[in-house]
């Protein structure tokens, strides 16, 4: 009924935040316009291995919908944007928290994996580094370091940057050049609309 008012309701949805639980979301339509768009966060809550609550209909036919209408441009675009506003709005001080890192890198290598791999790439961040990268590389033992340190709950302490990390971020920025993939196919909005109108014809 919210869709017929004569005055549309807040299309985001944001619940109490704790220690344990963080609640924020879209509504429906507003979330099928973001997953047209290849939104990253979205992705990530579909796929993530926690969840509160589950609507098991609902997440599979989301998924399958996008998997259908893949846009990796779109994606990666999402990600670089994430990169990017990261960096520059925690890593470009004197000091740094170190969770700040896990932000960024999280972002570029998601971009990564989807330039190498052309496919979703995995929620978690030890999973994503460990399939993309070898020990031997350089940031490998940086990931570990800033890994632990925010398991032992130390991210709140700002410090000193770290170089090597700040290096593999700046050849990122410096390669990729925003250089995005083409999208082959147009996104097929009739999909989408027609599973909106299912997903209000079940709710009714």
């Amino acid at each position: 009924e919210s869709y017929l008012r004569l005055f549309p309701e807040r299309d985001v949805i944001e619940g109490p935040i704790d220690e344990v639980k963080d609640f924020v979301g879209w509504d429906l339509q507003k979330a099928l316009k973001l997953l047209m768009k290849g939104n990253a966060p979205l992705i990530e809550w579909l796929h993530s291995p926690i969840v509160y609550r589950d609507n098991p209909w609902l997440k599979e036919n989301l998924i399958k919908l996008f998997n259908d209408n893949c846009n990796f441009d779109a994606l990666y675009r999402g990600y670089f944007g994430l990169a990017i506003n990261n960096f520059k709005a925690y890593l470009t001080g004197e000091t740094v928290k170190p969770k700040k890192y896990l932000y960024v890198l999280r972002s570029i290598l998601a971009c990564e994996w989807i330039k190498q791999r052309n496919s979703i790439p995995p929620v978690l961040f030890r999973e994503l580094y460990e399939e993309l990268l070898t020990p031997s590389a350089p940031i490998y033992p940086e990931l570990e370091k800033l890994l632990k340190i925010k398991v032992e709950a130390k991210e709140r302490s700002a410090g000193a940057h770290f170089p090597v990390v700040d290096k593999f971020i700046d050849d990122f920025f410096k390669e990729s050049k925003q250089q995005f993939f083409s999208s082959t196919e147009p996104v097929n909005v009739d999909e989408y609309n027609r599973f909106f109108l299912e997903c209000l014809r079940c709710e009714n």
